[in-house]
């Protein structure tokens, strides 16, 4: 995994709330076990929430949105996953408390993720 990567990043600073896709150091990850390169993430209802003004979903800011992806994992520190395995994550208040897909890599609880079969 390269140390650098993109995702979209909000940002909220009182009323301004913004998007930007940002390049970002892979310490930026901070939650989780399993280090993912996505490779599809979706946009459903919750998202587009989020996407408008943060939605009083997000608590901490910056972040990163997505609340559903798919793609393989790159590192884990989970018995139940190593690299190379395919994997779809859906819900767990990822996109939403913790960061999410919408960027090229995820780090999240390995407990989150179905392995693809």
């Amino acid at each position: 995994m390269s140390d650098k990567f993109k995702a979209l990043v909000l940002n909220q600073e009182g009323e301004n709330f913004t998007k930007e896709v940002k390049e970002l150091d892979k310490s930026f990850l901070k939650h989780g076990d399993v280090t993912v390169k996505v490779d599809y993430s979706s946009l459903n209802y919750k998202d587009a929430l989020i996407l408008k003004n943060g939605a009083r979903l997000v608590k901490e800011f910056p972040h990163i949105p997505g609340i559903d992806f798919s793609g393989t994992v790159v590192e884990s520190k989970n018995q139940k996953f190593k690299e190379g395995d395919e994997i779809i994550l859906t819900g767990w208040r990822v996109g939403e408390i913790y960061f999410g897909g919408y960027s090229q890599y995820a780090k999240v609880n390995g407990e989150f993720l179905v392995k693809k079969t």
